[in-house]
């Protein structure tokens, strides 16, 4: 959205006078206060003679975040803001060493409408991004694939093959987790906090019957076997799980990479996906299908794993026969998902070489987009989600108070296929007194006993998905694994433009739409999409009244069966265009047909 080439003096310009004296001193200025017009548009003049930083809230962006010397900057309001008629903000600017607060007031509009059903009644009115593990080790082993397809394991700086020989070399580097741990939760029935199962439909899930087991193959820093929401999920080694990092068949997680004294993030992840529904702890996103979950640990106790032992791992879990240290193993218990919460953000043939080696045996792959994503940074490549053929997930946040909005490290980038609930762990939207991470299984290394915790971070986001893929095997809508995802595909809620997109891909998880559920929820919800998302339940015939900015608007509005406080494309919403203006806005009645 362009800003208006045009601002007032009353609302929208502020002049900063910054006369830096020769000797280092400046004149302090009095504080500055800004106010956005209804559109949420401000200009700001900077006169400065040396460089310049500005900081402030979320919701009010700069066209220019730095620079030296005088400038306008165009600030924009936007985003995730409260429904409230004013909203008050503090833009900081640092110059000179020193620095000088801008107060920022956002005037709203209120805007009032009804949502009516048929019959009509009579019609009336009264609405920074997560961190690798630090210090990486040394990268000290070269990979040389031949072109007969032999792939050599050399060290760094060694003499390899001819060059005619070589048809690719890189270097063996390090993957890591991309999931980041927050507060700790006791060990009790946890259920009402997953707000994740709701936002996708999970917790419907039982309203489908599962005949069919499915295999489930989770690479990651392994699992605690002794985790009893786990109980009766995982293979053991007689059934092939197995430890990459140590070559033996033992994959429980020794500690966690992030933190050793409390926490394990491929339980998490795992957890995510299978928590068995036993009235104590959590419930995984497949909580009613027979799954079985062949652990694979590649992530050591620093937080890293190579490069090449994934892609092994990702080809011994499809059930194709890989040798280590002499030795050929063979999965007896091939999977048909493989979830790969971990990546790199140096490209790796070797991964990309191993995903595909795996989907030439129908096996899906669905990864993590990756934790890097920043503002201005699209298009940032992340591996394997980003290899041709895996299922890339990047992550949303909670979504109660308005249509969930990519998370702020979220990969964006044009290999993003789906979204789902990542999470906050810096947020209380709905201020219950809990984070807005994904609650899961984890475990307490000080203690040694079991543990749950909320994690964020599209590791948190890949595990949903691979558990919706294989509800739909499980239940016998999808024969095969690539029929499973071109179902869920067509289930998608569109989120963001319309259409594919590089945030939240071809759309939001909708396990309901999926599996052809019938949830008994009769509630009615208005979504509003625009310069400020804005999501409200209401009731029939009664007023809502909300505060957006002024602007045009998409407006949606459906029977939220669901109860995700999304519109889904099952649910026939409706969709129409509005234009708020400055002043306060009555909107014509919304009328939904009979179901």
């Amino acid at each position: 959205m362009r800003a208006p080439r045009a601002f007032t003096k009353a609302r929208g310009l502020a002049l900063l006078l910054l006369a830096f004296l020769a000797g280092g001193c400046a004149w302090r200025p009095a504080p500055v206060d800004l106010e956005l017009s209804p559109e949420g548009f401000a200009a700001l003049e900077i006169r400065a003679r040396g460089s310049w930083r500005l900081s402030g809230p979320t919701w009010l962006q700069p066209d220019q975040e730095s620079g030296s010397g005088p400038a306008l900057v165009t600030l924009h309001g936007g985003g995730a803001v409260p429904d409230l008629a004013r909203i008050d903000g503090t833009l900081t600017l640092l110059a000179g060493g020193a620095l000088y607060p801008i107060r920022v007031r956002w005037p709203l509009v209120r805007v009032v409408g009804a949502v009516l059903t048929q019959p009509l009644p009579a019609l009336s009115f009264a609405a920074a991004p997560l961190p690798a593990p630090q210090n990486p080790p040394p990268i000290r082993e070269r990979l040389v694939k031949l072109k007969d397809g032999t792939l050599l394991h050399l060290p760094t700086g060694a003499p390899g093959p001819s060059p005619d020989r070589v048809a690719w070399e890189e270097a063996n580097g390090y993957v890591w987790p991309l999931g980041w741990a927050g507060e700790a939760a006791p060990s009790d029935a946890l259920f009402p906090l997953e707000w994740h199962l709701r936002a996708t439909g999970a917790r419907w899930a039982d309203l489908a019957g599962y005949p069919n087991p499915v295999t489930v193959a989770v690479i990651d820093t392994g699992v605690r076997y002794d985790h009893p929401d786990l109980a009766g999920m995982l293979l053991g080694g007689a059934d092939g799980a197995y430890d990459f990092v140590d070559d033996d068949p033992d994959p429980t997680d020794p500690a966690d990479p992030y933190n050793p004294t409390n926490g394990s993030h491929g339980t998490h992840v795992t957890g995510i996906i299978a928590a068995r529904a036993d009235g104590q702890g959590v419930v995984g996103a497949a909580w009613p299908a027979p799954l079985r979950i062949l652990p694979l640990r590649v992530i050591d106790t620093n937080g890293y794993g190579s490069i090449a032992d994934v892609a092994d791992a990702i080809r011994y879990a499809a059930g194709l026969s890989v040798v280590r240290n002499g030795k050929t193993l063979k999965n007896p218990n091939p999977a048909q998902i493989i979830n790969l919460s971990l990546g790199t953000d140096t490209y790796a043939q070797t991964l990309c070489d191993a995903v595909k080696d795996a989907r030439a045996q129908g096996v899906l792959v669905v990864a993590a987009a990756g934790n890097k994503g920043a503002p201005g940074q699209p298009n940032r490549a992340f591996y394997p989600a980003s290899c041709p053929g895996a299922i890339s997930v990047g992550a949303t946040d909670q979504g109660f108070a308005r249509p969930p909005l990519v998370t702020w490290y979220s990969e964006q980038n044009a290999e993003v296929d789906v979204s789902a609930p990542g999470g906050d762990i810096a947020q209380d939207s709905d201020l219950d007194g809990h984070p807005d991470g994904v609650l899961s299984s984890t475990w307490d290394y000080r203690r040694g006993r079991p543990a749950y915790g909320w994690y964020m971070g599209t590791s948190q986001a890949a595990p949903q998905v691979t558990a919706a893929l294989a509800l739909l095997l499980a239940s016998g809508k999808a024969a095969t694994p690539d029929e499973a995802w071109q179902v869920l595909k067509a289930s998608l809620t569109d989120l963001g433009p319309t259409g594919h997109d590089p945030a939240y891909g071809d759309g939001f998880l909708n396990l309901v739409g999926a599996l052809g559920l019938a949830p008994p929820g009769k509630s009615l919800r208005v979504v509003f999409l625009g310069s400020i998302p804005r999501a409200l339940a209401v009731r029939p015939g009664e007023p809502f009244d909300t505060h957006l900015a002024a602007g045009r608007y998409t407006v949606e509005a459906c029977r939220d069966a669901n109860q995700n406080r999304l519109c889904d494309p099952q649910e026939n919403p409706i969709r129409s265009q509005v234009t708020i203006t400055r002043e306060a806005t009555r909107l014509p009645p919304i009328v939904l047909p009979s179901p």
